[in-house]
């Protein structure tokens, strides 16, 4: 019995302490809309760049880790979502920077918005577009990108990749209807992604309506694998720090201006 009481004696004098951790999360103050934030799956209501919080009581020197997740909307087009998975101890002050871009992980959705038919147009004749290119739309939405320039410009071949699974369903279609399927080659998947684009070297015309944000990180894609000579236009959006080499404006057929972005992929450097 003694020894018995001895030990509940013991283990009570070794009852882990209890203790919170405050933390600390800046986020993003450009956008179109407040940035969303949930820690390890919990929505958070706070707004601000800056935001405190404080943790449920935790035992003191044991391990954590809580994912934190912002969802910034820069316009009213494009939601990058950035992610961060932060290790502290209970009861250490924590601070998580979640303003800084990062291309490896940051996700970022492009909401389809139509380019009209006269600008498709436009585009092509920037690109010279002839019966022996093969047309690739990287965000290709519903195709009328790769439709047009078939049946105007007599291309040989349409290539486009979306991530969304419904749009590529009403590229499908639109294709179909248009009489081009056999000439349309539709893809879902991830368009800064080159590995699963391993024919984008065979791309001698890239049309574009993609947004800034996207462009930025598409621009090396491009240009590491087209081949010299491949031309690129895109309406409105630049591709990061990779300078066109033309930029026009043009009146389109609902009298608003648009602005056309042209490149040309030079020789790889040895």
């Amino acid at each position: 019995m003694t020894a018995a009481l001895v030990g509940q004696v013991a283990l009570t004098q070794e009852k882990v302490e209890k203790v919170q951790s405050k933390i600390v999360v800046l986020v993003p103050e450009r956008g179109h809309e407040e940035t969303t934030l949930t820690i390890t799956g919990t929505p958070t209501e706070q707004k601000g760049s800056e935001r405190k919080f404080t943790t449920p009581p935790l035992d003191k020197g044991s391990t954590y880790t809580y994912t934190f997740q912002a969802k910034i909307v820069p316009n009213n087009y494009t939601t990058i979502t950035r992610t961060k998975s932060v290790t502290f101890k209970g009861g250490d002050d924590v601070k998580v920077d979640l303003t800084v871009e990062d291309e490896k992980t940051d996700k970022i959705v492009v909401r389809w918005v139509p380019t009209p038919d006269d600008i498709v147009d436009k585009m092509c004749e920037m690109a010279k577009v002839t019966k022996d290119d093969i047309i690739w739309d990287l965000g290709c939405g519903d195709a009328v990108m790769l439709v047009r320039p078939i049946i105007k410009y007599k291309a040989k071949k349409g290539v486009g990749v979306d991530i969304d699974p419904k749009m590529i369903d009403i590229a499908k279609k639109y294709a179909a209807d248009k009489g081009v399927a056999d000439k349309v080659e539709l893809r879902v998947g991830d368009i800064l992604d080159a590995k699963q684009m391993p024919d984008l070297k065979d791309a001698s015309v890239v049309l574009l309506y993609i947004g800034d944000d996207l462009g930025k990180r598409l621009g090396p894609v491009l240009q590491a694998n087209l081949k010299p000579g491949a031309r690129v236009v895109s309406h409105r959006f630049s591709l990061g720090d990779w300078e066109p080499k033309q930029r026009v404006t043009v009146t389109g057929e609902d009298g608003a201006e648009y602005e056309l972005l042209y490149w040309v992929v030079d020789e790889k450097k040895k």
